[in-house]
């Protein structure tokens, strides 16, 4: 069949891609051929804002920062141009995606996610897009897998009278799958039903075949995934680099989308996609706040500590992170107070627990997929 994805694809993130290549080399490996579809941003249906754009005086603001560290910037945008001209040239080719965008909503099949296809209160990147709800789409069959709607909520959905809208086009998708305890809320008091519970693809397939063996960088180091501007508070970074410095680590940086950390000892923008697993596999530790970063560090029985970020300027990612982790068994890897940070990273994470969980997991992730687009749906 024909089947078409609408995702996250073209966001300059490692995370968005990794999930996105995942979860086509799995549909593929049903016989069936991929392609990602694209979507138009949306009209603003959210009351509120829950992640916010700099404005004018935001940016105004930064001029005499940026003049005083003006070598700081000069490599922050040096790193951000590389990072973007190498997600076109090189990760977007590996989706088969071109720049020319795909709006053509056909195919046989329409498969939503994975990433937070679902949050439709992102007012400041896309607002509310009808198709990654079901709506204006021309397929037989259109599905959700492993969805999330990140830091939107059911009391967001009906204070922003969204409930028949957003219904009505979950309806429309014959099955659904989600990937948090939140969005399955979501769903089920917009539908009725509720849908199954599915891993990120980047938990169902394994990149062995495109990894390299090799090592990325020489000597034990502590490897830092976190979005730029999250990371940064003087207490947050003092805690990372006392650790490092402690354990007689280098600090390595690897943010997809051209993040920077200007306190690492480095910030890495990968030649090779998957290279950037290897950095996961060879760290000696790994500090994150992203889903992904928690995601790649379980993939490779890394000894990892996770922030948690409540509302801000840049959106929360607990409701994601915190179910992940408390999904495998991983809620020890939280870290609730700076001071902790040490006996966190050099406690053994119970991998015992997370192995069990996966292996459960992933069979009823891929048990979802093979009933909606494998043998059994004939």
């Amino acid at each position: 069949m024909e089947v078409g994805i609408l995702t996250m694809h073209r966001v300059l993130n490692y995370g968005s891609f990794m999930q996105a290549y995942a979860l086509k080399r799995v549909i593929e490996s049903f016989g069936h051929h991929v392609t990602f579809k694209d979507f138009r941003r949306g009209e603003s249906h959210h009351i509120g804002e829950k992640a916010k754009a700099p404005g004018v005086l935001d940016k105004v603001a930064k001029i005499p920062s940026i003049i005083s560290n003006i070598d700081e910037f000069l490599e922050k945008r040096a790193l951000r141009r590389e990072s973007n001209k190498y997600y076109k040239q090189i990760c977007w080719p590996l989706l088969n995606v071109s720049e020319t965008p795909d709006y053509d909503l056909t195919a046989d099949v329409m498969v939503i996610g994975s990433d937070e296809v679902f949050n439709y209160t992102q007012n400041d990147a896309l607002g509310y897009v009808p198709c990654l709800f079901g709506h204006n789409i021309n397929a037989p069959l259109i599905l959700s897998y492993a969805a999330s709607a990140g830091y939107a909520n059911w009391d967001d959905v009906i204070a922003d009278g969204m409930v028949d809208e957003i219904g009505a086009g979950l309806k429309r998708m014959k099955y659904i799958s989600v990937r948090d305890e939140n969005t399955r809320l979501l769903v089920e008091h917009c539908t009725g039903s509720s849908p199954a519970l599915a891993l990120d693809p980047t938990l169902i397939y394994d990149y062995d075949e495109v990894m390299s063996q090799q090592r990325i960088i020489d000597g034990d180091y502590l490897l830092v995934y976190a979005y730029e501007g999250r990371t940064e508070s003087e207490s947050e970074v003092h805690a990372v680099r006392d650790f490092a410095a402690r354990h007689k680590l280098k600090v390595i940086a690897a943010g997809g989308g051209g993040a920077y950390h200007a306190w690492c000892d480095d910030n890495i923008v990968v030649s090779w996609p998957f290279d950037l697993l290897s950095l996961f596999r060879d760290a000696a530790f790994v500090v994150t706040d992203t889903f992904h970063g928690s995601i790649f560090s379980m993939k490779f029985t890394k000894q990892f500590a996770a922030f948690l970020r409540g509302q801000n300027e840049f959106g929360s990612n607990f409701n994601k992170v915190h179910f992940l982790l408390h999904q495998f068994g991983m809620e020890s890897r939280i870290i609730n107070n700076l001071s902790d940070i040490n006996d966190i990273l050099v406690t053994p994470a119970p991998y015992d627990t997370f192995n069990k969980h996966l292996l459960d997991l992933r069979q009823a992730s891929l048990d979802f997929l093979t009933k909606a687009l494998g043998p059994e749906r004939l």
